[in-house]
């Protein structure tokens, strides 16, 4: 797995504006040291954790990160700034999005077997329901006081 987070981060930093050498020149870091440290292949010279933050603040590309939450069993989710007009405006569109993960479950379980499109329903409306969780808690957060 620890390749694979090296190499997801080298890939990452080669699409960038500029490649590596541009992610150096912002970074304010020597660019042969920075390719040096960003080769997958060179298991003496790695990114520190700083390098590593820097380089997803400057590339804005989160997949390195998404390979360091599944290394722990996690995953990466960013969260919405977006709040409900009230506390129960978020509630009721939280219970509204588990209903619809519940309808499209119930649905693609009636002939008890799950193919890969109902899979498919099924994470989207997972999703929609961890956002709609995310907004009723930072609408909780702004309510407290």
């Amino acid at each position: 797995m620890m390749d694979m987070l090296f190499l997801t981060l080298h890939q990452s930093a080669l699409k960038a504006q500029g490649g590596i050498s541009g992610v150096a020149r912002r970074l304010g870091k020597r660019e042969l040291t920075l390719i040096g440290k960003l080769n997958p292949n060179d298991d003496l010279h790695q990114p520190t954790i700083g390098e590593f933050v820097s380089i997803l603040m400057d590339t804005g590309d989160t997949s390195p990160l998404e390979i360091l939450c599944e290394m722990f069993g996690g995953q990466f989710m960013t969260r919405p700034k977006e709040r409900g007009n009230s506390v129960a405006q978020a509630v009721l569109h939280a219970a509204s999005e588990h209903g619809d993960v519940c309808r499209v479950a119930e649905e693609a379980l009636a002939d008890n077997k799950l193919d890969n499109i109902e899979v498919a329903r099924l994470r989207k409306e997972i999703s929609e329901a961890r956002r709609a969780l995310m907004i009723l808690e930072n609408t909780l957060t702004n309510q407290a006081g």
